[in-house]
């Protein structure tokens, strides 16, 4: 029985996990295909860029990635057309407020604010109007480059290892305004959006810059896997600590805004447990 019970362990848990992989493949597919409708398929589009390496970082395959820009590039005329939409609100933390901030994809826009204010006030937490949570985030590009350079028609991070005097001249170039090699571990990247990516360099510029920032990159021979425009939070002053307590429904709340969707991302100020020093 004790054997049983273990298989029926894993059997559960790889199910979570194949609900969760066809989740994100979903997300991905969809941020493709409005990112290609709204450039008619262009690959020069950095909207479409970000979105396909975003795909390809959730490990989406590539004729799915094809079918999307084509589909979105071809809309088909009883397609509703999807929309980015954000939510700020304040939900409840161990040491006050944290603040949110929900980005979405959708094209039915009552759905998804019910969907999203349930979620919030489930928590304990409101939604404010649109903005309000701007003065404790900053909108900036951001960048994950490998810390291989590539030496192949696919671009993949297979060459030699990146020389950080000459990525960060290359960066300065491209309009950076940060670059972080990650020397300090216990740095938070929570709201870096970089869980897929193996310890990458991440570098920030201004939002309306990303685009000659990230090429850049490419014309230096860096792989940049992951690239768009993100609130981060301004100073380590706005951030709240969470407690143990705090941090396990915290993550409950993430959880459940993750599982949505329509929810594409979510951006906060909370800083778990682990991540004190």
């Amino acid at each position: 029985m004790a054997g049983h019970n273990k298989w029926s362990k894993i059997k559960r848990k790889k199910a979570a996990n194949d609900v969760a992989r066809a989740r994100d493949h979903t997300k991905a597919a969809r941020a493709i295909e409005v990112a290609s409708r709204s450039c008619q398929g262009d690959m020069a589009d950095i909207s479409l860029q970000s979105a396909v390496a975003a795909a390809r970082a959730v490990q989406l395959p590539k004729e799915r990635i094809e079918k999307a820009i084509e589909r979105g590039a071809n809309p088909n005329a009883k397609d509703e057309l999807s929309v980015i939409r954000r939510y700020d609100g304040m939900v409840p933390g161990s040491n006050g407020k944290v603040a949110v901030i929900i980005e979405t994809l959708t094209e039915n826009k009552n759905r998804t604010a019910a969907n999203v204010r349930h979620l919030v006030t489930k928590i304990g937490g409101e939604l404010l109007p649109t903005g309000a949570n701007d003065w404790l985030f900053e909108h900036v590009g951001v960048v994950c480059v490998s810390r291989n350079k590539h030496t192949n028609e696919e671009e993949n991070a297979t060459g030699e290892p990146v020389d950080e005097d000459e990525l960060l001249e290359c960066a300065l170039d491209g309009g950076a305004t940060d670059v972080d090699f990650g020397a300090d571990e216990d740095e938070d990247t929570s709201n870096a959006e970089v869980e897929n990516i193996d310890n990458p360099i991440v570098i920030k510029c201004e939002t309306s810059g990303l685009l000659r920032l990230v090429q850049s990159l490419k014309t230096d021979g860096y792989v940049s896997s992951q690239f768009d425009n993100q609130w981060l939070v301004r100073s380590d002053d706005n951030k709240v600590v969470l407690n143990e307590e705090g941090s396990e429904k915290f993550e409950k709340f993430l959880d459940s805004m993750d599982e949505d969707l329509d929810v594409t991302n979510v951006y906060h100020n909370a800083t778990f447990p682990e991540e004190v020093s």
